[in-house]
C-alpha cells in the first residue's frame, strides 16, 4: 500500500510546477517524470497484483512465446478476436521471455499514450494526471490490460470527433477493438457526442435510463441468446449485481457538474460539446452499475475520458480578465465566484479524489493489496525452490535410509 500512496505523494511538488508560471516545456517535463514514475511502479509490480494478471496474460504470454505465430492463428488463442493484443504479445515474445519485460513494454504503450493525450488534448495536463491516479484508472491498468490498452486508443480518438475527421477516428477505435472488443461500442459515439445538450435530448436520454433499469433482466435475456453468453452461466451471473452508492458516486457527479456548466464550457469552446456528452455517458452507465455492475466495463470507457473533461470544467470555472478586472469585479460584487471558481474547484476535486482514491484501494477488487514487487516474487520463488529441495532429498533420505 506505501507504494501505491506514494504515486499520489509525488504529486505535491508537482501541482507546484504545473501553476507556477506554467509553461508547455514545464508541461512535458511533468509528465515525463509522472509517466515514469507509473511505468516503474507498474513494471515492477509482482504477477499476484491485479486480478487478471497471473490468471490470464502470465500464461497467456507463455503460450504464445512457447506456440508462436501457429498458436496464434489458431483457435486455441482465447484472444484470437482481439488479434491487436495477440500481435503485440507476440511482437514482444520474439525479444524476450520474461514477463516482467512483457509488462513494462505495455504499460509504457498504456501510459506513454496517455500522457500523450494529456500533452495534446488536456487543458490542465497536471490535474489529468492526478485525475488518472485519484480515479484508479492508473489502478485499472494493473489487472483490466487488454481494455486498458484500448481506452488508451480511444482517449487518443476523441480529439478527432471534436476535429470532426471522421476516418481518424473510426479508424482508431478499430484499432482499439482489437485489444478489447467492448471498444466496437465506441463507434456510434462520433455521432452521437455532437448532439447538443438540451431540455429534448436530456428528455430523451433520461427516458432510456429509466427503461433500461425497469427492463434490465429482460434486455440481458435477449442480448445473451445471441452474444456474450459467458455472462448468462451460473458461473458469471454475479455481473448483474448491482455496486455500492460510492462507486457511481464521483462519475455521476461529474456528469451532473458537465451538464450544469455547459454553458461555460460551450463559451470557452463549442467543441465542448463532445466532453460534455461523454461525461454524460459515464454518467448514466455508473447509474446502471448501481444496479448491475456488468455495465462499469462500458462505463469506464467513457469515464476515463474523465482526464479530459475535468481539467476542462475546471479552466472553464477560471475568470478570464487582467488581475486588476479580477480585482475590480470582485470589489464591485460581481463575479466573484469566478474569481476563485477555479481555487474551489482544485480544492474540491484534490479532496474527493484523495477520498475515492483511497476507498477504492481499500475495496481491493481487483487484487492491488498487498502489492508486492518482483523482488518479492523472486524472494518467494526461491523460498518455495528451497523448500521443494529440502522436500526432495528428506524423502530420499527416509526411502533409502
Amino acid at each position: 500500500m506505501g507504494i501505491c500512496h506514494s504515486c499520489l505523494c509525488c504529486f505535491a511538488p508537482r501541482i507546484i510546477l504545473g501553476e507556477w508560471r506554467p509553461s508547455r516545456k514545464k508541461e512535458i517535463l511533468f509528465l515525463c517524470l509522472s509517466s515514469v514514475v507509473l511505468i516503474v511502479f507498474s513494471a515492477l509490480r509482482a504477477t499476484n497484483v491485479g486480478i487478471d494478471y497471473y490468471q490470464f496474460y502470465v500464461p497467456f504470454f507463455e503460450n504464445v512465446r512457447s506456440g508462436g505465430w501457429s498458436f496464434l492463428v489458431s483457435d486455441a488463442n482465447p484472444y484470437l478476436t482481439e488479434f491487436g493484443f495477440s500481435l503485440l504479445t507476440f511482437l514482444i515474445s520474439l525479444v524476450t521471455g520474461n514477463v516482467f519485460v512483457y509488462m513494462a513494454v505495455i504499460a509504457t504503450i498504456m501510459i506513454g499514450l496517455t500522457a500523450w493525450v494529456l500533452y495534446r488534448d488536456c487543458s490542465k495536463p497536471w490535474i489529468g494526471m492526478f485525475i488518472f491516479v485519484a480515479f484508479n484508472f492508473f489502478g485499472n491498468t494493473l489487472s483490466y490490460i487488454r481494455q486498458s490498452l484500448g481506452i488508451a486508443i480511444f482517449l487518443f480518438a476523441i480529439h478527432y470527433i471534436k476535429e470532426k475527421r471522421i476516418v481518424p477516428y473510426m479508424l482508431l477505435v478499430l484499432l482499439a477493438a482489437t485489444f478489447h472488443n467492448s471498444l466496437l461500442l465506441m463507434l456510434p459515439v462520433y455521432f452521437l457526442a455532437q448532439i447538443a445538450i438540451n431540455r429534448i435530448s436530456l428528455g430523451v436520454y433520461g427516458g432510456m435510463t429509466i427503461l433500461v433499469l425497469v427492463f434490465s433482466w429482460q434486455i440481458f435475456n435477449l442480448v445473451t441468446q445471441f452474444v456474450y453468453q459467458y455472462y448468462a452461466t451460473d458461473q458469471n451471473l454475479y455481473f448483474m449485481q448491482g455496486r455500492d452508492f460510492m462507486t457511481g458516486f464521483i462519475p455521476v457527479l461529474a456528469m451532473v457538474l458537465m451538464i450544469a456548466f455547459q454553458k461555460l464550457l460551450l463559451k470557452k469552446n463549442p467543441r465542448n460539446v463532445v466532453l460534455v456528452n461523454i461525461a454524460m455517458y459515464a454518467g448514466i452507465f455508473f447509474i446502471f452499475t448501481w444496479k448491475h455492475f456488468l455495465f462499469q466495463r462500458i462505463g469506464n470507457i467513457f469515464f476515463t475520458a474523465a482526464i479530459l473533461y475535468v481539467p476542462e470544467l475546471l479552466t472553464a470555472l477560471q475568470a478570464t480578465g487582467t488581475e486588476e478586472e479580477k480585482q475590480r469585479r470582485f470589489l464591485a460584487g460581481k463575479g466573484s465566484w469566478r474569481n476563485y471558481g477555479y481555487v474551489y474547484g482544485i480544492i474540491a476535486m484534490i479532496i474527493l479524489g484523495l477520498i475515492y482514491y483511497f476507498w477504492f484501494i481499500q475495496q481491493n477488487r481487483i487484487n492491488l493489496l498487498p502489492f508486492y514487487t518482483v523482488f518479492d516474487e523472486i524472494q518467494v520463488s526461491a523460498l518455495r525452490v528451497q523448500a521443494t529441495t529440502t522436500t526432495f532429498l528428506n524423502t530420499l533420505v527416509q526411502t533409502f535410509g
